[in-house]
């Protein structure tokens, strides 16, 4: 059965949202029945605007029917209920995760796809899928967008479309002397070209030394770069595995060390953290700082695989309030499982 939901999300993923949703309808309805539509709102946390329209297709196919006292769902809408429930079960799995670590840890929004990208690589091509489909959302004439590098910002970068708005893309940060397809330039290009947009670049080393940091902050490209980062209000960013990360930036064994003893579990924009959300290191970086993300309207941070499931749950004790998640199942289990508040 949660072959055939994949299938579906991945063919038509409105469909299977929109069905979730009568179906949830309706069996409120069931549960409370007879009630009315502003207690149903209350019960389902939606908008009446909304439950109107949706229950009035329901009671077009007579799944529903309207009394004096409320509504009330029929006999075919209790047998329509009956037939769903085994298709919803897997559905409603991933969709209850989703609500354990959004209210966990108070962040925006969260997106589970079904299945492990560490195991399936379909499954990170539909979490990319979502991830992009969630930014184009929220684009708008002129927006500056800041991406990370990383495999799964590749995917995302694939995954986006031509856009009628004039957008710029804007690389977060410097290179990790990593496969260059993975740099941010590289997909901050790449977006600009899936969309319609432009982008500039930022062509300097992701860790440097104070002497070499200070002298390319006088670079007039550089300034310019991290002027249209301050600017961006959209960040779509990934998330590491501390030790992995450290060992792509080529660190020092005294780093390795130092993340090792204090349990280092995940890492972004250059900042390494143990399973509290606790800063136990910090790499000298150019480009969009942690603190920087507080000033951003929009914020995706999009990982995932079981194994990835650690550093993701570490990250999300500092995530800004804003944060909308993009994972999968695999990283989603870990992370509600025994997770600690914000």
């Amino acid at each position: 059965m949660k072959d055939l939901i994949k299938i579906q999300q991945k063919l038509v993923p409105e469909i299977v949202e929109k069905m979730y949703r009568r179906f949830s309808i309706l069996t409120t309805i069931s549960k409370y029945q007879p009630v009315g539509r502003r207690s149903l709102s209350e019960y389902m946390d939606l908008t009446e605007r909304v439950l109107r329209s949706e229950t009035d297709a329901l009671k077009k196919q007579e799944l529903v029917k309207v009394k004096p006292t409320g509504m009330e769902i029929t006999e075919e809408g209790e047998a329509t209920v009956r037939q769903l429930n085994s298709y919803f079960n897997s559905y409603s799995d991933d969709h209850h995760l989703a609500q354990i670590i959004k209210e966990q840890y108070n962040i925006k929004d969260v997106y589970v796809i079904p299945g492990d990208s560490d195991s399936d690589k379909t499954v990170k091509i539909e979490l990319a899928r979502q991830a992009g489909q969630l930014v184009e959302d929220v684009l708008y004439e002129k927006s500056i967008v800041a991406v990370t590098g990383g495999s799964t910002m590749a995917y995302v970068s694939e995954a986006m479309h031509h856009q009628p708005y004039n957008v710029f893309f804007v690389p977060a940060r410097g290179g990790l002397g990593e496969n260059v397809v993975y740099q941010a330039n590289t997909i901050a290009a790449s977006m600009a070209q899936q969309t319609g947009g432009d982008y500039t670049t930022l062509y300097v080393p992701d860790n440097v030394s104070e002497t070499t940091y200070n002298t390319l902050m006088l670079e007039p490209s550089v300034i310019h770069t991290l002027e249209k980062i301050k600017q961006s209000n959209i960040t779509i960013h990934g998330i590491g595995d501390a030790l992995k990360m450290a060992r792509r930036r080529q660190s020092s064994s005294e780093v390795i060390d130092k993340l090792q003893h204090h349990n280092a579990s995940g890492e972004a924009f250059g900042y390494y953290f143990d399973d509290q959300g606790e800063i136990v290191h910090k790499v000298k970086t150019i480009g969009l700082q942690l603190e920087d993300l507080e000033s951003k309207n929009f914020i995706f941070a999009v990982a995932g695989g079981k194994s990835k499931g650690e550093a993701i749950k570490a990250y999300l004790s500092i995530a800004p309030n804003n944060t909308v998640l993009i994972t999968d199942e695999g990283a989603a289990r870990v992370i509600a499982n025994n997770s600690n508040k914000k």
